[in-house]
């Protein structure tokens, strides 16, 4: 009978064997792999002896020795800085505190702080809330705070017509997986324009910081947004329509139709305010005759928290073309635009004036506004601005903050000085009246 066939050896009999780290008593040790017989190439067995793990011995086999070196410089490692402890937790969980344990002693923070400060920020307190959930709990915030007198109705319905755009296309979808990326590719598909897509942009970033603050996710997709993702989305500033002003003969044309048609339409102080004064459309239809102080020195028209835009109140000089328009008005009692009756809202009012002022067409019988909005007080920041060559005091009266680029970005340029003055030396005809009756 012929004796079996030898079987095929490593290119070494020799398997070596190290203690690594060096004075660790971690063995490696080279074994030779075989199958059926056959030898297939080395791999190696770590074993942790029992006084390191606190328990029996812990043996671990790996496919190359780099593997091998890395375990054994973890275990050792970790019982270094944990002891015995280290060995109660998982391999994962080994390897991850090894690797984070040279920043914890460099900051002196401990483990356990570390973690408990990192689960309270890192894991939403309401998982799953879905974007439509999120919107509706913030616009009933907005609906209580108006009802409390510290939000105005106008811009509680701004929020909810923008935010439906959001809930139509995404309202469904957990908040906390809307990435920077979901967000610029859902407004540069709208395909508005720039105003619109800057303004959707901001409710858009409200709606996500209020749920960062209330922890419904755990970054903010805004924050992935670079510099230029922004500018792709909204667009250069250059390309947001600049603000439309009245020209000296369209600014006369507008004072002598509302003048004329005071007795009726009630607009002539609201007109001169806000072309003079700067003072908001909205402004001018909640302002009250007592906040117009014709009779101090100098004359001004106080702009309260509680009509004035984000609550920024400010007393507005009243130059004295804008006096002495406002003299022609006797009775100066209740509001200033007039009080509405019934279905004469200020908008329909405001609308036959600009008929009557030529600020607009005819087609087709149909009568067409070419009255470009915020057009009066637009003029104002633009004239005075060129008239004065004072920014923050120009600032000031519009109630922007001093720091507002858009007081430089849509204002400087649009006038020069001689119109500036030309505009603010508008007075009334010589042989005018006094309005007897007024609202």
């Amino acid at each position: 009978m012929a004796p079996p066939p030898a079987k095929k050896s490593s290119t070494s009999t020799a398997l070596k064997t190290w203690i690594h780290p060096k004075g660790s008593s971690i063995r490696i040790r080279q074994v030779l792999n075989e199958t059926k017989g056959d030898a297939y190439g080395h791999s190696y067995l770590v074993t942790v002896p029992g006084k390191i793990t606190g328990a029996l011995r812990e043996r671990r086999q790996f496919a190359t020795l780099e593997l091998a070196k890395d375990h054994a410089e973890t275990a050792y490692a970790g019982f270094k800085k944990q002891g015995q402890d280290f060995f109660v937790l998982p391999d994962e969980m080994r390897r991850d505190l090894v690797a984070v344990m040279p920043l914890l002693e460099k900051s002196g923070i401990k483990l356990g702080d570390a973690v408990r400060y990192a689960v309270k920020r890192m894991r939403p307190a309401s998982e799953g809330k879905t974007v439509a959930q999120v919107v509706k709990e913030l616009l009933t915030s907005k609906e209580e705070r108006c009802e409390r007198g510290d939000l105005r109705a106008l811009s509680v319905k701004d929020f909810r017509i923008r935010t439906n755009r959001m809930v139509e296309s995404m309202g469904e979808k957990p908040i906390a997986e809307i990435s920077g990326a979901d967000l610029k590719a859902w407004l540069v598909g709208l395909k508005l324009g720039a105003r619109n897509t800057l303004n959707l942009f901001r409710i858009a970033a409200e709606v996500f910081r209020f749920a960062s603050q209330r922890r419904y996710l755990v970054d903010n997709p805004l924050d992935e947004l670079a510099q230029v993702d922004r500018k792709e989305i909204v667009g250069h500033s250059a390309e947001i329509k600049e603000p439309s002003i009245l020209t000296i003969d369209q600014a006369k044309r507008l004072l002598a139709a509302a003048h004329k048609t005071n007795d009726t339409l009630h607009l002539l102080p609201a007109v001169v305010l806000g072309m003079f004064c700067g003072l908001r459309t909205e402004e001018c239809k909640r302002l009250d005759w007592a906040s117009v102080r014709l009779g101090e020195t100098p004359p001004i028209v106080t702009v309260g928290a509680a009509i004035a835009k984000k609550r920024r109140i400010r007393h507005v000089t009243i130059p004295d073309n804008a006096v002495a328009w406002l003299a022609l008005c006797t009775d100066r009692k209740g509001k200033v635009a007039g009080e509405a009756i019934g279905e004469d809202t200020f908008h329909k009012r405001f609308r036959a004036l600009l008929q009557e002022a030529g600020f607009g067409r005819t087609e087709k019988k149909k009568w067409i506004s070419e009255w470009e909005r915020n057009a009066m007080r637009h003029s104002f920041g633009s004239y005075h601005y060129a008239a004065h060559a004072n920014p923050l005091e120009t600032a000031r009266l519009l109630g922007h903050k001093a720091s507002d680029q858009v007081l430089f970005d849509h204002y400087r340029a649009l006038t020069t000085k001689a119109q500036g003055d030309a505009y603010f030396a508008i007075m009334p005809p010589a042989k005018a009246g006094k309005i007897v009756k007024f609202g």
